[in-house]
């Protein structure tokens, strides 16, 4: 314990008075010089991703003709809003493999009737084990696709109420289902860390077992056809 103390005070000793010229050093810049290098603390912050790291953000458009039909009340639901992380790790130049995480969700609501009103959220999450192909790169263009496969799991929230009565019906559920995809990529270089790109995928998934938390699979619990195209926005780790 007495050595612990003593080298943790030795170690305080060395690198307080560090942090404390480092600080004089700031209040030395002038304000072009701090802005610089607030520009490169900025930078440093994504050094850490891997080079073939991608965001993406969009719309999934789908018909889940069961869904919807079980709450006719409401406006059909048919398209999504979410987003997806990528990593990747190179087999070789044109084969890379990895991972794509990803959920989207909406809310519907509408009153029904006279004093009547409906809503319910919709939301799922899925993980795929991916293949990237590149089919054409150079230093500022690259167009890929990318098959995947991997699980899901989704839930939704039910509303319904009725002030005429002064009654509200709700009710959850959550289940989960296997997933796959097709994607097509196309990126551009924007600058020596990011690219920019545009894409689509066929998405192909269903959710069943619906449960209400830990209880046993609910039968009448309508399934969730999620199969239908994705539209995607994505910002790419430079490649």
């Amino acid at each position: 314990m007495k050595n612990g103390l003593l080298t943790l005070l030795a170690v305080s000793f060395l690198v307080i008075p560090a942090l404390a010229g480092l600080l004089e050093d700031v209040d030395k810049l002038t304000p072009e010089q701090a802005e610089l290098f607030q520009k490169k603390l900025e930078q440093k912050k994504f050094e850490g991703l891997h080079k073939n790291t991608r965001f993406g953000g969009g719309v999934q458009l789908f018909d889940p003709a069961q869904f919807n039909a079980a709450f006719p009340g409401l406006p059909a639901v048919r398209n999504l809003y979410g987003g997806s992380f990528d990593v990747r790790q190179p087999i070789n130049d044109k084969l890379l493999i990895g991972g794509s995480f990803g959920g989207a969700g909406n809310y519907t609501y509408r009153q029904s009737a006279t004093k009547v009103y409906e809503d319910l959220f919709f939301a799922y999450g899925s993980a795929q084990l991916v293949l990237e192909w590149r089919l054409y790169q150079n230093k500022n263009f690259l167009l890929s696709v990318t098959p995947g496969a991997g699980v899901m799991l989704g839930g939704y929230n039910y509303n319904k109420t009725n002030d005429n009565t002064k009654t509200t019906y709700n009710t959850n559920r959550w289940g989960s289902g296997t997933c796959s995809s097709l994607g097509l990529d196309l990126t551009w270089k924007i600058s020596d860390e990011w690219g920019m790109g545009l894409g689509a995928s066929a998405f192909s998934g269903k959710l069943g077992g619906f449960r209400k938390v830990l209880s046993e699979v609910d039968t009448t619990a309508p399934e969730i056809d999620l199969t239908g195209t994705i539209i995607r926005i994505t910002g790419t780790k430079a490649f």
